[in-house]
């Protein structure tokens, strides 16, 4: 079967012969994520929903050689993406089975797989934004963070077998791509910047403000180093609000694509960032009386307090319960561990900010902001904030520290703002 691109029209009859999950009569509809802004931050690639009239659905993704987004173009990624997404998807369903979504077929040919669609559920970012919250979220993708980060780590896993899934999860191109937004000010960075549907001077000046300061440039640099040199676990790559699924008991990680074998912190730090923006923004907004977006504010505060808590108490359960006879009787190694960890979530958390609002990427927490002033005025105190996540990364020491800093640099960000608009 040669390959082809699967779309709306061709979807439907596709599925049906690879798959026997509908009827042969099944009269199947198609829906192509990203039509509705409710699906996403504007980066969604190729998937669709198929459905039939008895509430039967499953979920197609396919991989193409360009990406939708205009702005992402030219970045290395590569079609074998959702291969690697597929596979790593079957591993980590096979360790915490509530949280990720089943895979039916896999289509090497074309690019594509078939799984779980998990329509109940709703994108964590726009229901962020909405102003709802999820109590029990810390707690779920703390735990999935850190049985999937222990059990596909040396710490657990025979070293032939974690050198075997390092080899095969090294999805060069992919992770390229983080290497290089992350932590580089670059082309890549800074492509065709004018053509940013959020394009404003304001925003280019305040972006360049930033990646210009050497100070920033050097701890990106040394955080880059890291970032390129451990291969501790196999990492989601990409883990933000927009790929968490969500209602009040249940949670699915979507969209695996840039998965590889990496740091531990790179997906803690990589959701702080992004749950950074709802602890800002809800000051700049008017959605809700004041008492209510201060709630607002606090529980987006209190979840990346709670979800890193809860990372170090299941991390350590499964530490003591199935770490290896050479490290289990090791506390101080272990805490060592988790002192870097913490070290590392706040530099990371910093550069995800930056590499966002600093290169002018559609990012909707902000973009959202309907007065202009209040959403300059909210991407400066994000970036003054990120900055200092930045260049004080190496001091932090405990969870308490860190938590200590974003509250303080957010304050002092805020004032410098408020009195920078009324000179």
């Amino acid at each position: 079967m040669a390959y082809r691109e699967i779309n709306k029209e061709n979807a439907g009859e596709y599925v049906k012969s690879v798959s026997d999950f509908f009827a042969p009569d099944a009269n199947l509809s198609i829906y192509e994520m990203g039509e509705s802004e409710e699906d996403g931050d504007g980066y969604i690639n190729f998937v669709y929903r198929i459905y039939d009239e008895d509430g039967n659905s499953l979920i197609l993704k396919q991989a193409r050689e360009n990406p939708r987004n205009p702005t992402a173009k030219g970045l290395p990624i590569q079609q074998t993406r959702n291969l690697i997404e597929a596979e790593i998807m079957k591993i980590k369903h096979a360790i915490v089975p509530d949280y990720i979504p089943e895979v039916y077929y896999i289509d090497e040919e074309n690019h594509l797989y078939l799984c779980e669609d998990c329509k109940d559920l709703k994108v964590l970012r726009m229901e962020l934004i909405k102003g709802k919250t999820f109590p029990k979220f810390a707690k779920q993708i703390g735990e999935f963070i850190a049985k999937t980060n222990f059990y596909t780590s040396e710490i657990y896993m025979d070293p032939v077998q974690h050198r075997r899934l390092q080899e095969h999860f090294m999805n060069s191109k992919m992770r390229q791509v983080f290497e290089v937004l992350l932590f580089l000010d670059t082309q890549y960075t800074h492509r065709d910047v004018k053509n940013s549907p959020v394009y404003s001077p304001e925003r280019e000046a305040m972006g360049e403000a930033v990646w210009n300061d050497k100070a920033v440039q050097t701890e990106l640099l040394k955080m880059r180093h890291l970032h390129m040199k451990k291969s501790e676990c196999l990492v989601h790559g990409d883990l933000h609000t927009s790929n968490v699924l969500i209602d009040d008991e249940n949670m699915k990680i979507i969209d695996q694509e840039y998965t590889y074998m990496g740091l531990a912190s790179c997906d803690t730090g990589y959701l702080v960032g992004s749950i950074l923006y709802e602890y800002i923004r809800w000051g700049y907004v008017d959605d809700f009386d004041e008492e209510k977006r201060e709630e607002l504010s606090r529980y987006a505060f209190d979840t990346i307090h709670d979800l890193i808590e809860t990372y170090i108490e299941v991390y350590k359960e499964c530490w003591e319960k199935d770490a290896k006879d050479m490290y289990r009787d090791y506390e101080g190694y272990r805490e060592s561990l988790m002192r870097d960890f913490i070290q590392e979530v706040t530099g990371s958390a910093g550069a995800q900010i930056l590499s966002r609002i600093g290169t002018l990427g559609q990012l909707p927490d902000v973009d959202t902001i309907e007065d202009d002033q209040m959403r300059f005025d909210c991407c400066r105190v994000c970036l003054m904030m990120a900055r200092q996540l930045i260049l004080n990364w190496e001091n932090v020491q405990t969870l308490e520290e860190m938590m200590d800093l974003i509250e303080n640099s957010t304050k002092a960000a805020k004032l410098i703002t408020t009195a920078a608009a009324e000179v």
